[in-house]
């Protein structure tokens, strides 16, 4: 059961207000690497690891960390000085302007939007400390601040059409309840107990009707001999009771993106236990759900799209997850490859999926044995169209 954490009355809007004056804007060409192109002129300074969110007709860019980028495989701890200052992107238009500063900098954090609310669950901080949920209002410039039932180091934040929901990750340092806001009252109340048990890898995806909660199992074989296949169940966040769903054959609970009222997981690849208790089948990483059927199938034709997925995209949506490797067109069930950013290597970069476009923002730069170079400032924006 997911218990503890009670339901809290949360208030106290921290009233930031600023002005937003309008940055200037240059478009680069892509040098020759087919369907990117370029921005420049971005009024904050280089950067990696800002947080970027698609309010639907803008990227907003918030945060990150201006020291250099971590060396391959060493272990440089967070930035102690992180930024807290923002700006929003026209990709249209190219067109930038500032916001007003987050009163909480941040060098990692996750976030969503929901009308006209962003979302902000900032990472790096102790336990003690955090500063709970950040929200920003885009039409005032404003952020706020909501305080949390929960530790917040161990949830993520996803949206459920109107609501916001906080649910905890894994459950193997112990369960806890999963929460929806209420942003009329700030407001949380915990949701219904689920019907999987005791979880790791958990996640939620919207369906437009139904939260869709996915999860392993915990207690599953620790020798190996049995897969820990993603499961599932369906609940109306209004009310209602949880609806089980069938078991999977697939081994990741994400990412999802909704098409045609299907959830589908473009994760490439599969795993067969290895040579010592082997499954004696493959289990594939990605598939589809229908949630209201219940019915798991496999991906569109794999066979050409390599073993490492970029992420899937619709006509106007898209989920992504990396910058090289293949895309799932969910409209032609075609695999593209995205083709290599101009510029040479970069870590550290922002991605967003931009409507149903890759954009990219900030990171540093490396050379060819990997040293850290020089952060930077630039967008390059993938549509996948020539």
């Amino acid at each position: 059961m997911r218990r503890a954490l009670a339901a809290m009355s949360i208030g106290g809007l921290l009233a930031l207000g600023g002005c937003a004056p309008t940055g200037s804007a240059h478009t680069l060409p892509a040098g020759g690497t087919a369907g990117w192109h370029g921005i420049t002129g971005a009024p904050l300074s280089p950067r990696t690891g800002a947080l970027g969110l698609w309010t639907g007709r803008e990227v907003l860019l918030v945060g990150g960390s201006d020291e250099p980028v971590c060396p391959p495989n060493a272990d440089c701890g967070l930035d102690p000085t992180p930024l807290g200052d923002g700006a929003a992107l026209d990709p249209k238009t190219g067109q930038w302007r500032r916001i007003v500063d987050s009163p909480y900098p941040f060098a990692i954090a996750s976030g969503v939007v929901i009308g006209g609310t962003a979302y902000v669950l900032p990472g790096g901080w102790g336990s003690q400390d955090h500063p709970g949920l950040l929200t920003y209002d885009i039409g005032t410039d404003r952020w706020g601040r909501l305080a949390v039932p929960f530790a917040p180091e161990r949830y993520g934040i996803a949206a459920a059409g109107d609501r916001l929901v906080a649910y905890l990750g894994t459950d193997e340092a112990g369960t806890g309840d999963d929460f929806v806001l209420d942003a009329r009252t700030s407001t949380w109340q915990p949701l219904p107990d689920d019907p999987l048990g005791a979880s790791f890898d958990r996640a939620v995806a919207w369906t437009g009707t139904e939260l869709v909660l996915f999860g392993r199992e915990l207690s599953a074989d620790a020798n190996g001999r049995k897969p820990a296949g993603a499961r599932a169940a369906a609940l109306d966040p209004a009310g209602g009771d949880w609806r089980r769903l069938p078991d999977s054959r697939i081994l990741s609970t994400g990412p999802w993106l909704l098409v045609d009222g299907r959830l589908v997981n473009p994760t490439l690849g599969g795993a067969d236990g290895g040579r010592v208790d082997n499954w004696g089948t493959t289990f594939t990483y990605g598939g589809v759900l229908d949630p209201g059927t219940g019915r798991w199938s496999a991906l569109p034709d794999t066979s050409g799209a390599g073993q490492l997925s970029a992420g899937a995209r619709g006509a106007s949506t898209a989920v992504y997850v990396d910058v090289t490797g293949s895309v799932l067109e969910t409209t032609t069930g075609r695999w593209i490859r995205v083709p290599k950013v101009p510029g040479g290597e970069v870590s550290g970069r922002t991605l967003v999926a931009a409507g149903a476009d890759m954009l990219l923002f900030g990171g540093g730069r490396r050379d060819g044995a990997g040293h850290s170079g020089a952060l930077i400032d630039q967008v390059w924006i993938w549509s996948g169209r020539s």
